[in-house]
């Protein structure tokens, strides 16, 4: 079935509204960004698309891989949360080595999301994801980009967060196609 432009478009749109949902509760906001990964890759082999049930059944298959999927970044973004405190009781100044910091990790968040594929380890996609970075860094850099427009249109129009996390998912399976993270 060949998709037109708008639709794909929809789709992401779509995607985006779904993975919001299933963010609210904060610890299912990882899960649900490799679900909407696998759902956009499995799209692009002419899979079933974007729909409520799709996401649904991967979300569950990715929370069923084991806690690390929801206990690593929650942790991860309870500690730059906390950094961030911290930095702001300093006053103005290491703002930008904090933003980097944070545009980096979410660039490997987004490769790891990316990356994982059902019944693969997560130690050993995150093991994948670093040894790659030194093959293809364009392709963290480019994510990092992704992630810093994404803030960007969040902080001028905040409407945008019903549907910024579709194209975030949609750069990160992208970047997975281009560059893929192979052992």
């Amino acid at each position: 079935m060949t998709r037109t432009w708008f639709a794909r478009f929809a789709d992401c749109l779509l995607l985006g509204v779904l993975l919001l949902l299933a963010s609210l509760p904060v610890v299912t906001a990882f899960p649900a960004l490799v679900a909407g990964c696998a759902v956009l890759r499995e799209q692009a082999g002419d899979g079933a698309g974007v729909t409520a049930r799709n996401f649904l059944r991967r979300l569950r298959a990715v929370l069923r891989s084991g806690p690390a999927v929801w206990a690593v970044p929650t942790a991860a973004l309870a500690l730059l949360w906390l950094d961030a405190l911290a930095l702001d009781a300093r006053g103005p100044g290491p703002g930008a080595a904090f933003a980097a910091a944070a545009a980096v990790l979410a660039a490997l968040g987004l490769r790891c999301a990316a990356a994982w594929r059902e019944g693969t380890p997560w130690r050993a996609t995150l093991t994948v994801v670093f040894r790659s970075v030194p093959r293809y860094p364009l392709a963290p850099v480019l994510l990092a980009g992704a992630v810093g427009a994404a803030v960007v249109l969040l902080a001028l129009t905040p409407v945008v967060l019903f549907v910024v996390l579709g194209p975030l998912a949609l750069a990160a399976t992208a970047a997975d196609a281009w560059r893929p993270v192979t052992p």
